[in-house]
């Protein structure tokens, strides 16, 4: 298989693909709603529901990318003040506490996830049934899952070997950090 198709089939490149198109399908049914409603005085039945739907699925389905790219929204408090070592181990550590809260998130979501199949739970104004959105977000989470994991693997093996090793800041987005000139 060529590398250009294995990256088609990448798990969390297709789910950000899916969360885009889910962004599209809310902003025009939004605006049709709108424009129905100023020129005909008729707005579109289930936009609320339709809304809520999308909206969660283009939170949850960027989740793997946004993982994979390290664009979560991050502190850099630290990252000066320590020792590249220490660092290290710092990066480390939150990359197994993501990997800890996404795995509970997930184990958490099985439960309502099989309640909602089982009494075939729908959205109220739209025939939307409740477990497809929530098994999207499971999809999410384990791909998330497997994400973080092999960041952690990464980082783990990247991890400075000695006391004194000196590993490369990543660049500063605010200029100096604060530091004095």
């Amino acid at each position: 298989m060529s590398p250009g198709k294995l990256r088609r089939l990448d798990p969390a490149r297709l789910l950000t693909m899916a969360g885009a198109l889910a962004l599209a399908v809310m902003v025009l049914w939004t605006m049709v709603d709108i424009g129905a409603r100023l020129a005909f005085n008729k707005p579109l039945h289930g936009t609320l529901d339709l809304v809520e739907v999308t909206l969660v699925l283009v939170a949850f389905l960027a989740l793997p990318e946004c993982f994979r790219r390290d664009e979560q929204i991050k502190v850099d408090l630290f990252d000066t003040m320590v020792r590249p070592r220490t660092l290290a181990a710092m990066r480390l550590a939150g990359e197994v506490a993501t990997l800890a809260f996404l795995a509970l998130l997930a184990v958490t979501l099985i439960q309502p996830l099989m309640d909602a199949y089982r009494f075939g739970d729908q959205k109220p104004d739209l025939p939307v049934p409740i477990f497809l959105l929530l098994l999207a977000i499971e999809l999410a989470l384990i791909v998330s899952i497997f994400v973080v994991l092999g960041r952690a693997i990464g980082q783990a093996r990247a991890f400075p070997r000695t006391a004194d090793a000196v590993a490369p800041h990543p660049p500063a987005l605010h200029g100096n950090n604060g530091a004095a000139s």
